[in-house]
């Protein structure tokens, strides 16, 4: 749901996530989410993910059912209304799914193919299935894993509610760009030892404690609920340590900058430092 800023967290003295109230949270910062949404490293990360989710789309002119787990105001799947998909998004907040209702009504034809569902993770019941169907064609899971206590026990539940043969996306921030953001952009070895170690971090945009997810560990997760991993990307290798953030707003710097996060997101060593991993897995 919430991705991070490249200065928006900072080490939890917790151990572990602690009991959160999760919805009056994403509720209450919103507007500090939707403002966000508009900077330029934000803009990085959205067009990095339609660009790996366009890999995943079927040959125009099919169609697919798509559902967006703690999509928030679904601007991870709502792109995928323009191609003539059929969009879920189930989230928490009730303010943020308005905002996905909102920004789909200015698409006009798109609206009549968007769901929307408050739902709480936290009551652990099986995830919704489209009408008439064994699963979801595409499953989006972004940035909410690092929320959960037991991000395996939602695994286990996104994995059932994808139909076999349908893919599944998973993305969390990766925690060696946490080292490596405290030490080069923020210019604080101190912090960076402190992350290297730390289980957790607080999100300065939501107020909410977020475990630092190992992409390895949630690879063994996904296998273990019966999918397979077939591909990994990272998101925002390059912007995320650069200290500058008046240069970022600069259009061509941001475009050049852009070029080259595409060419490195799916490359070896870089992909294993980017700000996000993203795993594409198929049941």
């Amino acid at each position: 749901m919430f991705a991070a800023n490249p200065r928006e967290s900072i080490v939890s003295p917790s151990g572990s996530v602690f009991p959160q109230d999760t919805r009056a949270a994403f509720d209450r910062a919103a507007g500090e989410w939707l403002a966000w949404q508009r900077t330029p490293w934000a803009r990085v990360y959205y067009a990095l993910v339609q660009h790996t989710l366009a890999t995943l789309l079927p040959t125009p002119g099919h169609y697919i059912d798509v559902l967006d787990v703690g999509g928030g105001n679904g601007v991870d799947s709502l792109p995928l209304l323009g191609a003539g998909h059929r969009v879920t998004v189930l989230d928490c907040s009730s303010v943020l799914l308005s905002e996905s209702v909102a920004a789909a009504e200015r698409d006009e034809p798109g609206r009549a193919r968007l769901r929307i569902e408050q739902h709480d993770l936290d009551e652990r019941r099986p995830l919704p299935l489209p009408p008439d169907s064994t699963g979801w064609d595409l499953v989006l899971c972004h940035n909410v894993l690092h929320y959960r206590d037991h991000p395996a026990e939602l695994i286990g539940r996104l994995v059932d509610a994808t139909r076999p043969g349908g893919t599944l996306s998973l993305i969390a921030p990766n925690p060696a760009m946490d080292v490596l953001a405290a030490a080069v952009r923020d210019r604080d070895p101190v912090q960076g030892v402190t992350m290297l170690e730390a289980p957790t971090r607080r999100s300065a945009t939501v107020g909410q404690v977020m475990n630092r997810l190992e992409r390895s560990d949630i690879e063994a997760a996904v296998r273990a609920a019966g999918a397979v991993v077939t591909d990994r990307f990272g998101l925002r290798t390059v912007v995320d340590l650069v200290s500058d953030d008046d240069l970022k707003h600069d259009p061509e710097w941001l475009s050049r900058t852009m070029e080259l996060e595409l060419a490195l997101y799916r490359r070896d060593p870089y992909r294993d430092v980017a700000r996000f991993w993203q795993l594409v897995c198929h049941r």
